[in-house]
């Protein structure tokens, strides 16, 4: 054993060339480590720890290299600056392990974050506190190694030993983080650091030069020397190289933390494209429903039925569309992904809510339910650029892919703007069915009219003049005078029956309306009707009078013409005004009456209680020549419809 100390001690500075060999190798394998990407707590304390190393490796070879000189008899004795900066680098080393437990504390406890971050600030302002204290108590040149040793042994006090406490600490709090982290080896490492820090502070911060006051004046390395037989640098050699091995097999944890975030993210890359197709199969099947069907409820059910099934995480599906004569938004549909349940009331609030704001706003519109955990997500419906409705779905865990919802929207939109277009056509269809079925028992009964009417007035004229004039023929000879009278009598029966045809043949087309224009025959047909039916009858024209094609000047004319003829049927009118006004490019009819009035959407809207047959032909007549047709009604107040064709 005295053999083996004192080969050792002669050997002093090779072993403290290993010792702080040992220290730079262990901070400078941590810095390797610090330029990688980690989620851990701990890499974000880990530079700290790489600076201890590395700072306190220089610091032992700086040690070193000052024995070295001292051995060299011509070298004179080191400056006392040099003496303090190698104190001052020494406690920067210590200083920098005292960082890395604070901030891995702060890291892994940040309930404690007020009063740990104070901790540095605080000891920095104790050490040099003391140091200031040394330099007023011991000025004299002749304790000029008494002060230094203090110094000395003060940095290790105030600087080495709460950073190695507060390290071994942290050690083992990052220790139970890897526990709930699932990695239980590392936290063995972290065990072992923590014991080979402790054993550091002991040999290292401790047991170090002798001093006159306590504790170093009993321990020290002197003591350790005789009481081992051993230097007490090769123990702290064999300290730092144990922390050398757990905090390097430690470091591997990075690797594993890697490969989890490696693997979780494939994990989210395959859980993202299960998503991703779900949402594609979605929209492909409900585009599928949609372009199958032109029936709206049919399309409604079934596309709201598969989007609550196959999109997760939604539970129920409703569809809101605004209805004027409800005058506001109807549910017209609602799925749920489980056919036994239904939506609380409270539930039920909270989409109409989330509706009629995305209704209002056109944008996405959000509501819950607190008490069943339940929320809503309204988009709305869109057809031809007008917002129709909105669509609802209700979940109850997260869900923040609303382009899928926004796609589906669009989509549905499209699909109800066609179902309503079929159904208009289809109403169109009907209604012109209904007409074309009314026109031929029209011109039908305009027929039996004008058979009847050439029957029982003009067919008994045509044979009373014929036997007026046989009676003529045998009294010319024997009572001229009486001859001659019933002459003038058959005369005037003539005159009366040219008039009566000629009104007739008016009735049927009016000969004013090809010879002198439509603004001509309307007023004609105006004083006429005000004469047959004692109702006062205003004409007026506006703007630049001009002849019409043909065919505009007739739809036009017939259009006055049912006008009036259902003022005097229907309206209980006093007053009817006809108003034709000539513009650039457009022609505009205008009939209005005083009447009684009407409720137009019972009359020609698509849930009609009643049907106008005159008034569907009026606009079928205006629709032929690309003209536009609006009826005005107040109850008690009269009717205006207005009629507006291009000229060309």
């Amino acid at each position: 054993m005295l053999v083996l100390a004192a080969f050792l001690q002669a050997n002093i500075i090779p072993i403290y060339f290993v010792y702080g060999l040992v220290h730079f190798i262990t901070g400078f394998a941590v810095a390797l480590e610090t330029g990688r990407t980690s989620q851990l707590r701990l890499f974000r304390a880990l530079p700290f720890l790489a600076a201890f190393g590395i700072t306190h490796g220089i610091n032992e070879w700086i040690e070193m290299l000052s024995m070295i000189s001292a051995q060299i008899p011509t070298v004179a004795r080191e400056p006392e600056w040099a003496e303090i900066v190698k104190i001052g680098w020494k406690g920067l080393s210590f200083f920098c392990l005292l960082e890395f437990g604070v901030r891995l504390l702060i890291q892994l406890l940040p309930q404690h974050k007020r009063w740990l971050r104070w901790i540095p600030m605080a000891i920095s302002m104790l050490y040099l506190a003391g140091i200031l204290w040394l330099q007023h108590a011991y000025q004299p040149t002749d304790v000029f190694p008494l002060r230094l040793a203090l110094a000395e042994e003060w940095t290790n006090y105030s600087i080495g030993l709460p950073g190695s406490i507060l390290t071994v600490l942290a050690m083992l709090a990052q220790r139970r983080a890897f526990l709930r982290d699932g990695m239980p080896q590392f936290g063995r490492e972290m065990v072992g650091a923590a014991l080979a820090i402790g054993w550091y502070a002991l040999l290292d911060q401790i047991i170090d030069v002798r001093t006159p006051y306590f504790p170093a004046s009993w321990l020290n390395s002197d003591m350790f020397l005789a009481v081992f037989g051993l230097p007490i640098e090769v123990f702290r050699i064999l300290a730092i190289a144990f922390l050398a091995i757990f905090v390097i097999r430690m470091l591997r944890v990075f690797e594993v933390e890697y490969a989890r975030r490696l693997d979780a993210a494939n994990q989210a890359r395959f859980a993202a494209q299960e998503i991703a197709t779900r949402e594609l199969m979605v929209m492909f099947e409900t585009c599928r429903i949609l372009g199958t069907s032109l029936d709206m409820q049919q399309l409604l059910d079934e596309s709201l039925a598969k989007i609550v099934t196959m999109l997760d995480p939604m539970i129920a599906g409703i569809v809101y569309l605004h209805d004027r004569d409800a005058h506001g938004l109807v549910r017209r549909a609602c799925q749920m992904r489980d056919p036994h349940l239904r939506l609380a009331l409270k539930e039920d609030e909270c989409a109409k809510r989330a509706a009629h704001e995305a209704y209002e706003s056109g944008a996405i519109a959000y509501d819950s339910a607190s008490q069943t955990a339940t929320s809503f997500i309204a988009v709305p419906l869109i057809a031809r650029g007008d917002i129709v409705g909105a669509l609802c779905l209700a979940h109850r865990a997260a869900f923040s892919n609303y382009a899928v919802i926004q796609t589906l929207a669009r989509q549905l939109g499209i699909a109800l703007e066609n179902a309503r277009l079929y159904a208009e056509v289809q109403q169109r269809e009907y209604l012109r069915g209904q007409l074309l079925e009314r026109a031929v028992a029209a011109q039908e009964e305009e027929r039996k009219r004008i058979a009847r009417e050439l029957h029982d007035e003009t067919g008994q004229m045509l044979t009373a003049l014929a036997v007026g004039l046989g009676g003529i023929e045998e009294t010319i000879a024997q009572n001229p005078p009486l001859a001659q009278k019933q002459i003038a009598q058959l005369k005037t029966m003539t005159m009366s029956s040219i008039d009566s045809l000629r009104q007739f043949v008016a009735d049927l087309r009016p000969s004013v309306l090809d010879d002198m224009g439509l603004v001509s025959a309307l007023r004609w047909f105006a004083q006429q009707y005000a004469e047959r039916t004692k109702l006062q009858v205003e004409f007026q024209v506006t703007g630049n009078k001009c002849r019409l094609p043909l065919r505009v000047e007739t739809v036009l004319f017939r259009i006055a013409q049912e006008g009036l003829n259902n003022v005097g049927r229907h309206a209980r009118a006093t007053q009817a005004t006809v108003r034709l006004e000539f513009a650039e490019q457009l022609v505009t009819l205008t009939v209005q009456d005083n009447g009684r009035g009407f409720i137009v959407q019972d009359i020609l809207g698509k849930q009609g209680k009643q049907l106008a047959w005159g008034l569907l032909g009026v606009q079928e007549r205006v629709e032929l020549v690309g003209g536009k047709f609006s009826v005005e009604s107040v109850l008690g107040r009269g009717t205006t419809i207005t009629v507006q064709v291009p000229m060309a």
